[in-house]
C-alpha cells in the first residue's frame, strides 16, 4: 500500500490526518475537519484549525500530513504541508471558511499541481475552482510570463521553459526566486518539460503568491512495436480461424492498449483477414502482416487442405470434472484451429482449446472448422472444497497501524505507519505472540521489513523521515528478539523506499524518488553501497514492488505493468548489478501492485484505490481499495500469456503466498483468503469455487487501533533460513488490528 501523498492534475491522494484515538478523519477537540474536493480529486478529510493569521494542524507521530507553516493574510491563504517523502503547498483564497485555491507538490522530484477546495465536513457547498489567473499577481510581482507560450511537442520531448517575473512597476525581476510544477506531465524543479502522453499539459510557475503558467500541446506518442499475444501457427488446415490478441508500445515507452493496427494477407483468397482474425481459406502459403505506426509483424503461413470426413471432438473426459478445473480439447484434424463455442452460461473454452466451468452442470460445446461442426458434452461437477482458518493468536497493536511482517526464525517482524517503529514478537508458542522489541527510528513509514537469506540481517524501509533522508535502516539480528540498528543508507535513497528484497547479499529497494530499483551491497553491512540501479525508460514511472526468485525479478510497475528482468537466472546475460529486461506485461484493469511465481504461473496483483463513495476501512484514504490476483502463464518468459484472475467483490488485493497448490491473499478488506490453484488456472477463479477458507479479522477497541475494521496487509508463513517455509501455522498483519497467526485446516472431500 501507498498512502502517500501523490499529486497530479488528474488525481489527488493525502495522507490521514487523525489524532491519536479518533476514528479516520474525526478532528481532535479544537480542530476543523475539511473535504478537499476538485475535479478528478481524490482525497480523504484533513483536520485544521485557523487561530489568528496562523493555520495548523494537528502534531505527533500519528499525523501522516502536517501544516509546517500556515498563514492567513487578508482573504489569502498559504499553507506548507509536510508528508512522507515530500512536501505539499496550498495557495489560495478565504471565502468565510471555505479555502479556494490550488495545491502545488514536490515529492521525489515528482512536481505537480492542481485546481482544490477545502470545504468544511457536512458542508453542502460545493464550489467552482478558481484559475491560475486568479493569482496572476501578488506582493511584489504583477505578472509572470512562462516562455516559450503555446509550445507544441512530440510526446517525450523535453523543453526548457524560462519564467520573466515583473515587479509591480513593471520591470523584470532577474533575481526573482521561481518555483516549477506540471499539470498532466512532468516539470522539474528547473523549469524543464516532458510529458509521456499526447494531449494538453501545463507548465506553471509560482513566484511569492503568483502564478504564471502557459499550455503545451502534446502530439499523441506513435508506436514502436507491436506485442502479439496469439501464438499464431505457421501451418494451418483449412477452415481455421485465428484470433489476434495484440498490444503496442509507443515511443515513450507506454503501453497503447487500443492500437490502430492494419492486418493485411499477401494472398487473401489462401488466409483472409476478418476484422482482428485471420481465416484459412484455400491450400497455399500467405504473409499477413500486423502493422501500426513504426511497428511491423509478419507471419508466414501454410494452409493445408483439411481432409473431409465428420469433424470430432478430442479430449473430451469421461468422467465429470470440477468446476475450475482445465480440460484441454481439440478437434481430428491436424493443424486445425476451430471455432469454439459453449451452450449454457457459466463456462468457457479458452484460447488453445481449455475448456473451463465456474458452474456445475452439463454442457454442451460446439466446434466449427468451416462449414463443418461437432459437439460434445462434458459433465461438471461442484468443486466441493472445505476448510477453515482456525485463529491460533493475536498479537494486538493499539497504538500503531501495522503495515508489511516478515516471519523468520520463530520470530515475526512487523512495519508501522506514523509511528516510527519496527515491531519484534516472539511466536515461539503461535497462540501467545510475545512483543519483545519495539525499535525506533526517524521514519514516520516503517512500509516494508525483509530478512536476509541467511537470518542474520533486517533491513526496514523509511518513508517520511523528519531529516528528510529515507533510504533503509540496516538492524543486526545476531540478538534475533532485540534487533540492533546498525547502520543507515540513505546517498541516493532520500526521496524513500517503500518496498525491498533480499538477493544474497544485496537488496533491491524501490526508490519512491526514482521509480526505480537500486541495488544496495550489504556485504559489509556497517557500510552499505549502491552497486547498481535498473529502471524503466518512461517518464513519470512509479515503481511499487520488486520481488526475485530463482535469478529472475519481477517489477511491478503500476500504471506501467509488470516488468521480468534477468539478474542472473534466466539465461539472458543479467547480474543482480547489471540486469536484462526480459519482457514486459500490462493488462488494463488496474495499477500492478505485486506479483509472485509459483511453478509456470506469476500472481499479479493490483491495487486501485480510485473507487469513490465507499466508507474506507484505512484512515487517510479516500475510499476502499480495489483489485483482483491476476494469473499469467510464464512458461516463456519472454511470452508470458494472461489467463485468468481471482477477484473478490467489493474488496481489494494486497500481498500473497502461494503454498502447496493454495494461494493465501492477505485481501484487505475481505480478508484472509484461501484459494485452490491446482492444476490448470483459466478464467475466474473466484466464480469456480476455489476458495477453500477465509476470515475477517474484526478485533474490538481494546485489541484495535480502529476497531472492527479488516484490512489484512500481508500473509507469509515462518520461514527458516534461505527462504524456506517451515511448519504449518501462517501469520497476517491487519493494518488496524495488527499481528495474527493461524492455520489453515482442511477437510477431506466428502467429509461430513
Amino acid at each position: 500500500m501507498r498512502p502517500r501523498t501523490l499529486l497530479v492534475l488528474a488525481s489527488l491522494t493525502l495522507g490521514a490526518v487523525s489524532a491519536p484515538g479518533q476514528s479516520p478523519g474525526a478532528a481532535p477537540p479544537g480542530f476543523t475537519t475539511y473535504r478537499i474536493v476538485g475535479e478528478n480529486v481524490q482525497a480523504p478529510p484533513i483536520a485544521l484549525r485557523v487561530r489568528g493569521d496562523r493555520i495548523e494542524s494537528p502534531t505527533g507521530p500519528d499525523v501522516l500530513l502536517s501544516v509546517r507553516e500556515g498563514r492567513v493574510d487578508g482573504d489569502r491563504v498559504r499553507i506548507v504541508f509536510d508528508v512522507p517523502g515530500g512536501e505539499g503547498r496550498f495557495l489560495g483564497r478565504r471565502e468565510a471558511d471555505v479555502f479556494r485555491g490550488f495545491i502545488f507538490f514536490d515529492e521525489g522530484g515528482m512536481r505537480g499541481a492542481a485546481p482544490v477546495a477545502l470545504v468544511p465536513a457536512g458542508s453542502a457547498v460545493n464550489p467552482e475552482p478558481l484559475p491560475f489567473d486568479a493569482f496572476a499577481s501578488g506582493p511584489g510581482v504583477s505578472r509572470i510570463a512562462v516562455v516559450p507560450e503555446g509550445a507544441t511537442l512530440r510526446a517525450g520531448e523535453r523543453r526548457q521553459f524560462v519564467a520573466r517575473v515583473f515587479d509591480e512597476s513593471g520591470r523584470e525581476r532577474s533575481d526573482a526566486p521561481v518555483e516549477w510544477y506540471g499539470g498532466g506531465a512532468s516539470v522539474s524543479a528547473t523549469g524543464e518539460f516532458v510529458s509521456s502522453e499526447g494531449g494538453e499539459a501545463l507548465v506553471i510557475a509560482v513566484s511569492g503568491d503568483a502564478i504564471g503558467a502557459t499550455t503545451v500541446a502534446v502530439e499523441e506518442p506513435t508506436v514502436t512495436s507491436l506485442s502479439v499475444f496469439t501464438d499464431v501457427p505457421g501451418r494451418l488446415a483449412s477452415g481455421s480461424r485465428v484470433a489476434l490478441d495484440y498490444d503496442a508500445l509507443t515511443s515513450v515507452s507506454r503501453w497503447d492498449l487500443d492500437p490502430e493496427v492494419a492486418i493485411s494477407s499477401s494472398d487473401p483468397d489462401v488466409v483472409a483477414v476478418e476484422g482482428d482474425a485471420l481465416l484459412a481459406r484455400a491450400p497455399g502459403r500467405a504473409s499477413v502482416t500486423l502493422s501500426a505506426g513504426e511497428a511491423r509483424e509478419t507471419y508466414e503461413i501454410q494452409v493445408v487442405e483439411a481432409p473431409r470426413g465428420p469433424l470430432s471432438i478430442t479430449g473430451v473426459p469421461r468422467e465429470p470434472v470440477r468446476t475450475g478445473d482445465g480440460v484441454t480439447l481439440g478437434v481430428n484434424v491436424a493443424d486445425a484451429v476451430p471455432t469454439w463455442s459453449v451452450g449454457g452460461p457459466g463456462a468457457a473454452v479458452h484460447a488453445g482449446g481449455d475448456f473451463v466451468a465456474e458452474s456445475p452442470g452439463t454442457y454442451t460445446i460446439l466446434a466449427a472448422l468451416g462449414d463443418r461442426t461437432a459437439s460434445a458434452a462434458v459433465r461438471v461437477e461442484p468443486r466441493n472444497l472445505s476448510g477453515r482458518i482456525a485463529i491460533l493468536g493475536h498479537g494486538t497493536n493499539l497504538g500503531t497501524h501495522t503495515s508489511d511482517l516478515w516471519p523468520q526464525n520463530g520470530y515475526v517482524y512487523v512495519g508501522t505507519h506514523q509511528a516510527n517503529q519496527l515491531r519484534t514478537y516472539d511466536v515461539s508458542d503461535p497462540a501467545h505472540p510475545a512483543l519483545t522489541d519495539s525499535a525506533t527510528a526517524d521514519a514516520r513509514v516503517v512500509n516494508d521489513v525483509k530478512v536476509s537469506p541467511d537470518g542474520k540481517l533486517l533491513v526496514a524501509t523509511r518513508e517520511g523521515a523528519a531529516s528528510r533522508r529515507n533510504g533503509i535502516l540496516v538492524f543486526s539480528l545476531a540478538d534475533p528478539a532485540h534487533p540492533r540498528l546498525v547502520s543507515e543508507y540513505t546517498e541516493t535513497l532520500t526521496g524513500g523506499v517503500h518496498n525491498v528484497f533480499w538477493w544474497e547479499d544485496l537488496v533491491f529497494t524501490v526508490n519512491d524518488g526514482t521509480g526505480d530499483t537500486h541495488v544496495i551491497d550489504l556485504s559489509d553491512p556497517e557500510h552499505p553501497k549502491q552497486v547498481g540501479r535498473w529502471g524503466l525508460p518512461v517518464e513519470g514511472r512509479s515503481l511499487h514492488d520488486v520481488w526475485i526468485q530463482d535469478g529472475i525479478a519481477y517489477l511491478s510497475y503500476l500504471r506501467d505493468g509488470l516488468v521480468i528482468l534477468d539478474v542472473g537466472g534466466a539465461g539472458k546475460g543479467g547480474t543482480p548489478t547489471d540486469p536484462v529486461l526480459v519482457s514486459r506485461l500490462f493488462y488494463p484493469w488496474g495499477p500492478t501492485h505485486s506479483a509472485l511465481r509459483a511453478g509456470d504461473y506469476l500472481f499479479v496483483g493490483d491495487e486501485d484505490f480510485s473507487l469513490e463513495g465507499t466508507v474506507p476501512s484505512i484512515p487517510g484514504m479516500g475510499a476502499d481499495p480495489r483489485g483482483p490476483v491476476h494469473v499469467v502463464d510464464v512458461s516463456d518468459l519472454e511470452h508470458p500469456r494472461y489467463v485468468g484472475r481471482y477477484e473478490v467483490p467489493e474488496a481489494g488485493a494486497h500481498n500473497f503466498w502461494v503454498q502447496d497448490d493454495v494461494l493465501y491473499v492477505a485481501y484487505y478488506q475481505g480478508g484472509i483468503r484461501a484459494v485452490d490453484v491446482s492444476g490448470k488456472l483459466r478464467g475466474e477463479l473466484y466464480r469456480q469455487g476455489r476458495d477453500i477458507a477465509y476470515f475477517r479479522p474484526s478485533a474490538g477497541p481494546d485489541e484495535a487501533k480502529v476497531p472492527y475494521a479488516p484490512m489484512v496487509w500481508g500473509v507469509f508463513p515462518m520461514f527458516g533460513n534461505g527462504m524456506q517455509p517451515v511448519g504449518d501455522v501462517f501469520y497476517a498483519s491487519d493494518y488496524n488490528s495488527g499481528l495474527w497467526s493461524f492455520r489453515l485446516e482442511r477437510e477431506a472431500p466428502g467429509a461430513d
